[in-house]
């Protein structure tokens, strides 16, 4: 594992760990204080169903309402850094308040929330929500999923019973370092891992190879690799200064041939990234740890190369950094 990160706020930055614990519903710290993506921001205007909607780096479009949710790349400018009270978020690197904990909160803070499919109630975090207005120049609030809270993991590719916060679809995003290399560089870029907001980054697997394998095995503990990770947008905002890029990673998976998913919900067609992980226990992890590969996927409706005649297990050293 060459680096661990989670993102306490859904779409703001990154806080590095040297270990984490993995649960059913994602990474945390060892403690258990701070959760990967447990809070995320909602638009504080309601849709036509009476929720808020979730707000993200990139505008979405809502045909069904006939509205669209413009979003804004400068969530990327909140960031988090632990003391000794715990977490600390700032923006742009000023302004630093601290978040408080889920014990603060009481149920008539509970707000009608949408983000993606689900549709449920999330305790706001009324001087997040001031603060972000502030500094945003629009009004949102900051929601956290705990309390009445009872969003689940997808099972639309793989059944499960995971508990899942405000993560896109899966509690585990694990993305190999070479596979970013890759597309950087066929585009003339220096690497940047971190415009693909992983949460695990690998190294040691042959190119693009981790998308050929039905699970990893870290610490014991079986992560089974439920989809691909088909990539949006976002990718092309960069994540240091919250502005859209002239670098586009996504341009840079096609002239790198990275592999083309042909989805079996939709038939649709798209570059991918990485991969979904649904872990099946609790697992305390660390940079330097390996990890194992093991299992060919089934058909998975990829079009690439041709694939290799055999596949053995693979046994990926984590270096310490």
């Amino acid at each position: 594992m060459v680096d661990i990160q989670i993102q306490p706020i859904k779409g703001g930055g990154p806080l590095k760990l040297g270990s984490a614990r993995i649960t059913k519903s994602g990474l945390e710290t060892i403690d258990g204080r701070i959760l990967d993506h447990s809070l995320f921001v909602v638009d504080a205007r309601l849709n036509p169903e009476g929720d808020h909607p979730l707000l993200t780096q990139r505008t979405r479009l809502a045909p069904e309402y006939a509205m669209t949710f413009p979003g804004t790349p400068k969530l990327a400018l909140i960031r988090p850094r632990l003391n000794a009270d715990g977490l600390v978020l700032t923006f742009d690197s000023a302004d630093p308040i601290g978040v408080p904990g889920g014990d603060q909160l009481d149920a008539t803070q509970a707000l009608p929330v949408r983000l993606f499919r689900y549709r449920g109630q999330a305790l706001e975090v009324r001087r997040l929500s001031q603060w972000l207005t502030t500094h945003l120049d629009r009004d949102v609030k900051v929601v956290r999923t705990s309390g009445p809270w009872d969003r689940m993991t997808s099972s639309d590719f793989a059944a499960n019973e995971n508990p899942l916060r405000a993560q896109d679809g899966y509690p585990v995003h694990a993305v190999v370092r070479g596979d970013v290399e890759a597309a950087f560089r066929a585009r003339g870029a220096t690497p940047d891992a971190g415009r693909f907001r992983y949460q695990i980054l690998l190294e040691g697997l042959p190119l693009w190879s981790i998308h050929e394998h039905a699970e990893a095995v870290v610490g014991g503990v079986r992560m089974v690799q439920a989809k691909p990770c088909d990539r949006c947008e976002v990718t092309a905002i960069n994540q240091e200064t919250g502005e859209l890029s002239d670098v586009k990673p996504l341009a840079g998976l096609r002239q790198a041939g990275s592999p083309i998913w042909i989805r079996p919900d939709t038939g649709g067609r798209t570059r991918i990234m990485g991969e979904s992980w649904i872990p099946l226990g609790e697992v305390v992890i660390g940079v330097g740890d390996t990890v194992h590969f093991r299992g060919r996927r089934s058909p998975l409706n990829l079009d690439w190369r041709p694939k290799r005649e055999a596949l053995p297990a693979l046994h990926v050293s984590l270096p310490q950094l």
